[in-house]
Order: C-alpha cells, then sequence, then structure tokens
C-alpha cells in the first residue's frame, strides 16, 4: 500500500512538473516576443534624401544604392581608364552608364560627341552602358578609380544597367592617349566610330568602329596628334582604311620632324612650291610677266662674233648675263665712261658655254650700242685652245665689281664635264679671275690679261671628302645611285650645284658671296626628309594629303594631250628624296684682287625636299633692308601635279622666288608670305618667253619708280626654239623656211620692266617697259610703251600657235609634248598718265591790323562798410524738477511647465562600408508627416501587454502546482 502511494505520488509530481514547465515556456515566449518587439522597432519615414557615407563623392536626387562605383556630380578629376557622365536611372556593379542604347562592354571607355583620350580605347557614343570602366562627361577629368555625375534614380543590382536611362552626350574631353583618333563629322564621316546598339548611328558600325581602333593603335602618340589635327583641318582620310605604309611613314614623322635643324635657314616648303604653281597657273597680275609683242624683238647685234669655243663667227645665243655694278649699292658701275655686261653667250646647239664682256655707253638704253670686246678667257685656259678641250672646261653665271685700280674683278662657275662620274655631270666650282682692263684710242675696250684665275670654293669646309653646310662633288657622285637600297637609274632628277656667285658688301666693307649650292650633311638629301613635316609648310591637313601623295607610286595625274592616267608617283618620291637646293653665303679674306675664304655660314635658304634648283641668286639693298631674288624651274621640284598644271595653263614653269631680311646672313622671310615674285605668262617655245630674271637697282628720281627694281632677263630659249614650226603635227626645224622668215631667232636680251618692292614685304609687277638690253634705269631711260602689249595673240610669231614641243628637249624635264597656247592670258593694264599738278593760286596781301585801343582807366574801390555791432546773448532757461517714478507692478505668477516629451528612439547608427561594397544610406527626419507620428509608440504597447501576459500565465502554473501538492 505504501509502495502503491508512493509510486502514485511519485507520478502525480512529475504531472504536476510537466504541466508547469509547459505554461513557464508558454510564459518566457511571451516575454521574449514582447522584448523582442521593444528593441526591434525600425523608425520609419517618407521623402527621405539619402546621403553617402562611401569614400566618394555622390550627389543625387534619388533612392541610390552602389557596390563599388563612386559618383561625382558635375566635378573636375582625373581617370586612368575613362569618364563618364550620367544623367540616368541605372543599375551597375562597376561600371560606368551613358547612353540611349542598351550595351555592354568589359572595358572600354565610352565616349560622348567628345575629344578625348585615354590608356585604353576611345569610343564615341550616345548610349546607355555598363562595364567595368568608369565614364565621365560634361567634365575633364582623371581618377584612379571613377567618376560620375549622377542625376539618377539608380538601384545597382549585380551589375544589371536599367534600358531606360537616359544620358547626356555632350562630353569634352582632354588627353594623350596613343590610340584614340578624333574626327570631323562635317568632312568626313567615316572616320567617326559609333558602337551600335538600339540607338541611331550616322557614321559607322561597331564593327567598322572596332576595326578603326585597332588600326589606330599601330600608330605612336605623335603620328595619333598629327592625325587628329589633319582630320580636324577637313583632310578627306579614313584612318579605318590606312594601308601598312602609311601607318609607317606616319610612324617615322616623329623622329626626323624632332631633330634638331638650324634656325638660321630659312625653309622654301613644299607648301610655297604648291602656292607658285597655283599662281603661275592663275596668271596673277601682281606676279605676271608682261606680255611682249614677239615682231619687235630682235637678236643682240654685239652676239655675232667669234665663239671662243669654235674660233668661227656665229650668231650667237646670249643668256645668263650681269653688269659689272657697286658691291655695296648695287648699281650700275661707271667705268671710263663705260656701262659693262658679263655674259654667257655660244654657238647654238653646240654646247658652247663661256664668258664674253659686253659694253655700252653709261645710262645709255641704245640696244644697239652694245659692243663685244671678246671671249673674256681666250688665251687664258692653258693648253686648252679650241674643241673638245674647250667644251670640257667653261665658265658659268657669276658677278663682278670695278677695283680702284680700273681691273675687274670676276667670281663665276668654273665647269667641267666629268666623264668618268655616274652621270657625267658638271663638276661645278666658284672661281675667281682679276681682269685687268684696256681702254683704247678708238673707244673700244678690251682685256689686257686675266690674273690670279683660281678655284674659290667647291663646297669642303672641313678635312673630311663630305661639306658639313654644302654637298661636295664627291659626296654627290658616290651617294646618288642608292633609292630603295639598290642603285637607281634617276635621269638626271638630282643635280649638283655650286655655282652662280653674287658679290656683297655690307655698310662696315665686308665681302660676301652668295650662291647656289646643295645642303650638306648638316641637313642632307634622303628619303628620310619625307618624314620631315617641317619641310611641307602649310596645316597638318596640307601635310598628311602631301606625305601620302609622295609616298604613293600610283600616284597619277592625266596628260593633257593624250588623256591617259600618267604614273608620277615613284617619280615625286625620287625626287624628293634627292632634292637639296639651298642658297648658301661665305665670307671672303684676302685681299680684293685675290680673294680667300675666311668663314662658311649656313645656307640661309633650303629647299631640301622641295627643289633641286633655285639659281641665279642676287641681292639688291634699298633703305636697311637686303632683297634676294633667284630663279627657278618649278619642273626642278617634287610637285609633279603642281608644276604639270602650271604647264597645262601656261605652257612654261619658270619663276622668280624672293626673300628679305635686316641681317645678311640669316633671317629670311619670303617676299609676300609665299616666296613667289614673277611667274611666265607664255610658252617656252614662244618667242617671247623669258628667263634667268636679275634684278638691278634704278637710279630714277621719279616718284613713280619708287622702291622699284629692274628686271632684266635673256628672252627666246636657246638652240633656236621659236624656229621650229608645225609640220604635219610635228615640231620641225626647216632652214629654208627658217631664211624666208628673217632669219634664226635667237636668244637675246628681253625688255626690261620694273618691280615694285614694298616695304611691307609685298612685290608688284608694274607695266613700265624699256628697251631691250636695258641695265641702268635712270632719268634719261625711255619707257617703250610700242613693244609691251596686252594681247597674248601678239605675243608669238605666226607659226609658233600650237607648235607641239617637248619642254624635256628645252629643258630637260623629260615632260610629254604639249599644246603651247596658254588658256588664261594676262592682259597688263597700261598705267594712266600723271595728271600735271595745278598751279598754286598766290598768297593774298595780309592786311593791316587794326591799332589797338587805349585800355579805359580802372575804376576807384568802393570804401568797404564798417561791421555792426554784435547782439548780445540771450539768458539760459532754468531747469524743471524731475517727476517722481511710477511705482513697480507685481510680477505674475509663473505658469507650470508642460511634461517633457519623451526623447524618440536613437536611430541605429550606419554601419562602415567595406571595401568593394556599396555605400550604406543613413537616414534623417525620422517623422511620418502623414501621422505626426511613429510605429515605435505601437510596438512599446504591444510588448508591455505581452509581458503582462507572460506573467499571468506564469503565476498561474505556480498556483495550480500548489493546489495539486
Amino acid at each position: 500500500m505504501l509502495r502503491n502511494n508512493y509510486f502514485g505520488e511519485t507520478k502525480t509530481h512529475y504531472k504536476l512538473y510537466k504541466c508547469g514547465k509547459n505554461w513557464a515556456v508558454m510564459g518566457i515566449s511571451l516575454f521574449s516576443l514582447g522584448l523582442g518587439m521593444l528593441v526591434t522597432s525600425q523608425p520609419v519615414s517618407a521623402d527621405v534624401t539619402a546621403t553617402s557615407t562611401s569614400s566618394s563623392a555622390v550627389r543625387t536626387d534619388a533612392i541610390s544604392e552602389s557596390s563599388s562605383s563612386a559618383a561625382k556630380a558635375e566635378t573636375t578629376s582625373a581617370s586612368s581608364s575613362s569618364a563618364v557622365k550620367a544623367e540616368t536611372t541605372s543599375a551597375s556593379s562597376s561600371s560606368a552608364v551613358k547612353a540611349e542604347t542598351t550595351s555592354a562592354s568589359s572595358s572600354s571607355a565610352v565616349k560622348a560627341e567628345t575629344t578625348s583620350a585615354s590608356s585604353s580605347s576611345a569610343v564615341k557614343a550616345e548610349t546607355t552602358s555598363a562595364s567595368s570602366s568608369a565614364v565621365k562627361a560634361k567634365t575633364t577629368s582623371a581618377s584612379s578609380s571613377s567618376a560620375a555625375k549622377a542625376e539618377t534614380a539608380a538601384i545597382t543590382t549585380a551589375g544589371v544597367a536599367n534600358a531606360d536611362s537616359q544620358t547626356s552626350a555632350e562630353v569634352t574631353a582632354v588627353s594623350t592617349s596613343t590610340s584614340q583618333v578624333v574626327t570631323n563629322n562635317s568632312n568626313n564621316q567615316n572616320n567617326t566610330a559609333q558602337p551600335a546598339g538600339n540607338s541611331t548611328s550616322t557614321t559607322q558600325s561597331t564593327n567598322q568602329a572596332n576595326s578603326q581602333i585597332s588600326n589606330q593603335g599601330q600608330l605612336n602618340q605623335f603620328a595619333t596628334g598629327f592625325v587628329n589635327r589633319a582630320i580636324s583641318e577637313g583632310a578627306n582620310v579614313d584612318p579605318n582604311n590606312f594601308t601598312q605604309a602609311q601607318i609607317d611613314a606616319l610612324n617615322k614623322l616623329e623622329k626626323y620632324s624632332t631633330t634638331k635643324k638650324n634656325t638660321d635657314t630659312t625653309q622654301f616648303t613644299y607648301y610655297q612650291f604648291q602656292q607658285t604653281a597655283d599662281k603661275l597657273a592663275e596668271v596673277d597680275p601682281q606676279y605676271a610677266i608682261p606680255y611682249f609683242k614677239a615682231d619687235q624683238i630682235q637678236n643682240l647685234p654685239a652676239a655675232t662674233a667669234k665663239d671662243g669655243q669654235t674660233g668661227k663667227v656665229a650668231n650667237m645665243d646670249i643668256w645668263d648675263s650681269w653688269p659689272v655694278q657697286d658691291p655695296t649699292t648695287g648699281e650700275i658701275a661707271n667705268w671710263n665712261g663705260k656701262q659693262l655686261v658679263i655674259a654667257m653667250m655660244g654657238t647654238p646647239n653646240a654646247n658652247s658655254n663661256h664668258l664674253y664682256l659686253l659694253y655700252n655707253d653709261y645710262g645709255g638704253d641704245n640696244f644697239a650700242g652694245w659692243k663685244n670686246a671678246g671671249d673674256i678667257f681666250a688665251g687664258y685656259r692653258g693648253d686648252k685652245k679650241t674643241g673638245l678641250e674647250i667644251f670640257d672646261d667653261q665658265e658659268w653665271s657669276g658677278s663682278a665689281y670695278p677695283l680702284d685700280d680700273g681691273s675687274i674683278q670676276l667670281f663665276y662657275t668654273h665647269s667641267k664635264y666629268e666623264t668618268k662620274t655616274i652621270n657625267h655631270q658638271n663638276h661645278q666650282r666658284i672661281a675667281t679671275a682679276n681682269l685687268k682692263m684696256k681702254l683704247n684710242a678708238d673707244g673700244t675696250i678690251s682685256i689686257a690679261s686675266v690674273d690670279n684665275d683660281h678655284t674659290l670654293f667647291k663646297g669642303k669646309d672641313n678635312a673630311s671628302a663630305n661639306g658639313t653646310h654644302y654637298q661636295t662633288f664627291d659626296q654627290w657622285a658616290h651617294n646618288v645611285t642608292m633609292f630603295d637600297g639598290h642603285k637607281e637609274d634617276f635621269g638626271g632628277a638630282d643635280n649638283f650645284a655650286m655655282r652662280d656667285p653674287h658679290i656683297v658688301k655690307d655698310s662696315q666693307g665686308n665681302r660676301y658671296l652668295v650662291f647656289e649650292a646643295s645642303t650638306g650633311d648638316d641637313d642632307y638629301q634622303s628619303e628620310d626628309q619625307i618624314y620631315d613635316l617641317r619641310n611641307y609648310g602649310g596645316n597638318a591637313k596640307f601635310q598628311l594629303e602631301s606625305l601620302f601623295n609622295l609616298i604613293n607610286n600610283d600616284y597619277s595625274v592625266k596628260d593633257k594631250v593624250t588623256g591617259k592616267m600618267i604614273k608620277i608617283g615613284r617619280d615625286m618620291r625620287v625626287r624628293a628624296s634627292q632634292a637639296n637646293a639651298a642658297i648658301g653665303i661665305i665670307k671672303l679674306g684676302g685681299t680684293e684682287n685675290n680673294p680667300t675664304v675666311a668663314e662658311v655660314y649656313d645656307p640661309i635658304i633650303s629647299a631640301v625636299m622641295v627643289s633641286d634648283e633655285i639659281e641665279r641668286p642676287d641681292i639688291v639693298k634699298i633703305g636697311d633692308t637686303y632683297y634676294l631674288f633667284a630663279a627657278s624651274r618649278l619642273n626642278r621640284g617634287t610637285n609633279d601635279a603642281a608644276w604639270r598644271k602650271a604647264n597645262d595653263k601656261v605652257g612654261d614653269n619658270v619663276v622668280t622666288l624672293g626673300w628679305y631680311s635686316k641681317d645678311l646672313t640669316k633671317g629670311f622671310k619670303p617676299l609676300n608670305g609665299n616666296g613667289v615674285v614673277l611667274t611666265s605668262t607664255v610658252p617656252a617655245n614662244w618667242r617671247t618667253a623669258t628667263y634667268s630674271y636679275y634684278a638691278v637697282p634704278t637710279r630714277s628720281t621719279d616718284p613713280r619708280f619708287k622702291n622699284t627694281v629692274l628686271i632684266t632677263a635673256y628672252m627666246t630659249n636657246r638652240n633656236r626654239v621659236a624656229d621650229y614650226r608645225n609640220k604635219d603635227g610635228k615640231a620641225v626645224l626647216d632652214p629654208d623656211f627658217i631664211q624666208e622668215n628673217n632669219g634664226e631667232h635667237n636668244s637675246t636680251w628681253a625688255p626690261s620692266f620694273l618691280l615694285r618692292v614694298n616695304p611691307d614685304g609685298t612685290t608688284r609687277v608694274l607695266p613700265y617697259v624699256t628697251n631691250q638690253g636695258v641695265w641702268d634705269f635712270n632719268n634719261a631711260t625711255k619707257l617703250n610703251t610700242n613693244i609691251m602689249t596686252a594681247k597674248a595673240d601678239e605675243a608669238y610669231l605666226p607659226w609658233e600657235k600650237g607648235v607641239p614641243f617637248d619642254n624635256g628637249s628645252i629643258l630637260g624635264s623629260g615632260q610629254d609634248w604639249v599644246d603651247s597656247m596658254p588658256s588664261d592670258p594676262y592682259t597688263p593694264t597700261a598705267p594712266t598718265a600723271p595728271t600735271a599738278p595745278t598751279a598754286p593760286t598766290a598768297p593774298t596781301a595780309p592786311t593791316a591790323p587794326t591799332a589797338p585801343t587805349a585800355p579805359t582807366a580802372p575804376t576807384a574801390p568802393t570804401a568797404p562798410t564798417a561791421p555792426t555791432a554784435p547782439t548780445a546773448p540771450t539768458a539760459p532757461t532754468a531747469p524743471t524738477a524731475p517727476t517722481a517714478p511710477t511705482a513697480p507692478t507685481a510680477p505674475t505668477a509663473p505658469t507650470a511647465p508642460t511634461a517633457p516629451i519623451n526623447p524618440s528612439q536613437p536611430t541605429t547608427p550606419t554601419k562602415p562600408v567595406q571595401a568593394g561594397q556599396a555605400a550604406a544610406t543613413n537616414f534623417v527626419d525620422q517623422r511620418l508627416p502623414q501621422t505626426g507620428e511613429t510605429d515605435q509608440q505601437h510596438m512599446t504597447l504591444s510588448g508591455l501587454l505581452l509581458l503582462a501576459m507572460s506573467s499571468l500565465l506564469g503565476l498561474f502554473g505556480m498556483t495550480k502546482r500548489q493546489r495539486k501538492e
């Protein structure tokens, strides 16, 4: 029984325990729930403004959360990748968003209508993109990560971009990329790369853009910047289609365009050459040589004389000529009442090239008055008397001036025909000789002796075989055959020059020689010169187009006669690689009748890569300025297309170029801004064709001729060119026909004409023409209005019009046969005669001055009035008694203070953002504007009720257990 009771009581206690535990668990649960509601109550508010706690700056009018990128509004920053501006609703995980399309890129920077550069690739787009790069717009930016401007509502979730985002496409970015090329839509739409997508492309597809970027990646930084400039200036090129040869050429520019060059030398550029050819083709009256009546032109009577080479009397051609002149002023010297001229003369088609002395009365302009003193070097060529020995030993152009002892110091070109050299050219060197003159009793002049004849300068200025400043003959001979790494026959494209010395004295009496030369080692001829942009001039557009023409072997022009395309590209490239014309200067030492070289200077003019011939330099000093003139044939230049165009328009391509400077040895600027001074106006085979222009100062005091120089020249090209006629479509030389038409028409002296040289560095041809053979323009010189014409039809002989001719046979250019009629003749206007000044009117006699009136006597001053006596001051008033103060009012009882309001639950502080995480958002303004209270109050009451219920349940369980016991 006891045992049974024991087991029953134990069982009962167990049940009671189990029941109480259940009630306790329920109470604890309710207690925990209430406590949890108190602790976890969350404040809620609406219309919040979010601020980022990230290290990056963000501006937004949005609800935004980002996992990695930092946004910045309207900022200036720098980026190693890219910059983007977005006014967009977007989602991104480390991306920059910009666009009106949906696109994705793993590394490219997106660029909108911008000029920018990036260390990766630059893409122009109006697109919405998700990318691992950051994008910036309306900003010049650079940042180690990303910078963005957003006026955005954006939620970033795993890098997915909202396709409805809107962005700005107005971007201006400045950088130094090595791969990006900016294009100009207005000139070359194909050069604008734009990613494809939902956007509307105005230029290319994505494939084209990617191809362009890939192609540009082959260009170095210098080339990229150059192409950028060329395209922005309107170059019609597509970088997407650059050939490998073009890319290679562009990448060479930096190396050869940045090497050190002598700044004392003035470059005659490719662009100036182009302008010269254009002015010639336009027959611009500022530069155009006047027309002359062909039937008025006569052979020089003094040219009929004994030829020093053949030993026979002949009607000789006369061409390069120069006066004996004062070396300081340049004026024609007066030698015992005579003017002296030295000229190259020779029998036509006999290759006879020697110097003769001609003379006339000083100041005279009578063409028939010229006399010939004969071959200057006759009997002074050692044992060489006649025939081929003299043929191989010639004298060419130079200058001369008188010495105090009456002798003439001659500077000339000594040329020896070298048969052992590669191209069998003339070995030229600058020489000098002293000429002893004799005035005979009959008034004639003869040469008594030639003394101290010796070579003065060959271009060599050091102990080596090569010339530093100027090319030597040996240097030229050993380098001329190499092109593209192998031997090449240039057909005379490369010329050697060391000739045409011109004497000048400065105001201190120092003597200088200016001469035609070729550049030496300091700036030598080579294919590398093609890649030196300084040789081109003009803007980047011109430079790029010219470069591509020069390296394009297939570059072609249309032949005027046959209508066929002629490939000239390779010829131009060869010429550009070998062209190195220069105008040099040396200072003389020694005695005047036996000079030496004292100092060698850098060239004052260089045409490296542009032309291989700028000849017969001539300096005239006006005021304190030196004016340099030189003749040239454009077909000796490297721009075949330009000079062929001039030939097609006019029929010839000869010009005079000019520069000016205050310093004789450097700093020359091109006259007229481009160097053009004179241009030919008639075909080379006409009777009135001119060349070898030589300027001399004028002595006239007529105001019409102020600041002018006289231009002299020879007329009619050599070897009877003007006597050819058209027979069955061919140019033939018919002796019987020649005799029927007044005999041979040889080279002769042209009528001279005036050129105005303005102080501002501009020039203009004046329509004032003299007789043939005038060298001294003075007050007695007559203007010949009958020999000049305004009609091109009067500038040729009847049989010359339309005669086909080979310019190569005249000038050695190898040009095809062309029609010789100019298409745009220049019509100069004759100047109006000046009106006589009106006689001044006699001044009227002055009227006698009126007698001055006597001054009136001054009036006596009025007596001053006596001052009034001061009034007595008023007595002060007594002060009033003060009023009694009013009694103070009793203070009012203070009002009871209002009960303090419990402070709201503080907000949970924002967790710090880990690297790579999005910025957490910290909300402010905990009030709900809709209710004026927070949910925290309701949550607190609910928690208290649950705690109370749990306590009651606990007590209930404990009471029940006690009753059971």
